[in-house]
This record gives structure tokens, sequence and C-alpha cells, in this order.
């Protein structure tokens, strides 16, 4: 089983929108997918409880207690969509277990010093200082004519990072997401140009 760790310490930088969108491009692809929702929110299980029972399935599973239910065997991926506010001692279970951490960030001053300080934590941790998770941060809920998305680019820059994509603000996501639904649950044109903002990201999965 590989893990896919969604995490940003600053609230509302699209974690959640995040988790649920890669959840449904890994179980597009066929693996068995589990989406542990750790936010006291639960925006992610209020999703999937929305799910059609059309809809290919993924079990949702709450981890926002310090009692985490066990995830299935045979599960290919694992997705964690982490709470705000999450600092180095509440990351330190979560990133023991990831294989990957998928960074979302909004390009604005606020986010870019929240992330600094959030990157600052996270040397606290052995397996990130050993290189043992890939971090992939990725531009969220971008108004890509604006110049936010380069000078977003070049923060990361020059805090050792790339910026692995860059995905728009569309009511797609929000409007989808009422049904318990992402845009890799449909195959039409418009959500197909969507998904292509995110093939960067599954090409570094490996899927």
């Amino acid at each position: 089983m590989k893990t896919l760790l969604v995490a940003n310490s600053k609230g509302g930088s699209g974690k959640t929108m995040t988790a649920i969108t890669l959840a449904c491009a890994l179980k597009a692809t066929g693996a068995s997918v589990v989406l542990a929702d750790a936010d006291p929110q639960q925006s992610a299980r209020a999703w999937g409880k929305r799910r059609s029972a059309y809809a290919p399935h993924i079990k949702t599973l709450d981890w926002s207690g310090e009692s985490r239910p066990s995830v299935p065997k045979k599960t290919d991926w694992l997705v964690i969509d982490s709470g705000a506010g999450l600092g180095a001692a509440r990351a330190k279970p979560f990133v023991r277990e990831a294989d990957v951490l998928v960074m979302p960030i909004m390009a604005s001053m606020f986010d870019e010093l929240a992330l600094k300080g959030f990157l600052s934590d996270l040397q606290e941790l052995k397996r990130i200082r050993k290189e043992k998770v890939e971090i992939l941060p990725i531009g969220s809920r971008i108004d890509l004519r604006r110049k936010d998305a380069r000078l977003l680019g070049e923060f990361l820059a020059a805090n050792g990072h790339a910026l692995v994509t860059l995905v728009s603000d569309r009511a797609a996501y929000v409007d989808l997401a009422r049904e318990g639904l992402s845009i890799f649950d449909r195959t039409q044109a418009p959500y197909r140009r969507l998904q292509d903002q995110w093939r960067p990201v599954l090409d570094r999965l490996g899927v």
C-alpha cells in the first residue's frame, strides 16, 4: 500500500478538495482507494456519504481522533486529508506513514508566509529531513490570468521546492462535490481539460 498525505498548516488552502480529487483520480485507474479524514470537520467523509452508489466506491475512515480505524487489507492507496493548523507534532504520525506529501498552496502572501513556517516545522521530522517522503507542492485555486502563479513558483523555488502543477479555481469542483463526485468521475471534454492539470501530480505518483 502507498500512502498519500495531503497537508498544509493553513486553513482554506484546498486540502479536502485536493484529497477527494486525487482519491477519485487514483480510483479511476482501477486501484483500491481508502480516504482517511483526519480533519475534525470531517468534510471528506461528508463528501463520501453523498457519493452515489453508481460511482466507483471509495471507503472513508474517521481519523480525527486518537483511535484510528484500520485500513482494509489489499488497499492500493491510502489518501489522508489532514486538518488545518498542522504543526510538526500533529503531522508526525501521518508523516510516519506517508510516501508522498501533496501540499496545496494558494497564491497569496499570507499563504506563502504560513507555508514557510510549515516547511520549517516539517524539518523537525526525521523522515522529512532524510527525504523519505516526496513533497509535491501544487498551486491551488489559481487564477491563471494573474501573475500570482508565477510569484508562487518563484517563492517555492527560493525555498528549495519546485511547483508541480497549477490547479485553476473552477465551480465544477464545488458543484460535483455536492453530489459526492469529482472531475475524475466525468468524461466530458471540459472535465478532461481540468483533469489534465492534475496529470503532473499523477505522473509523479507513477499512475
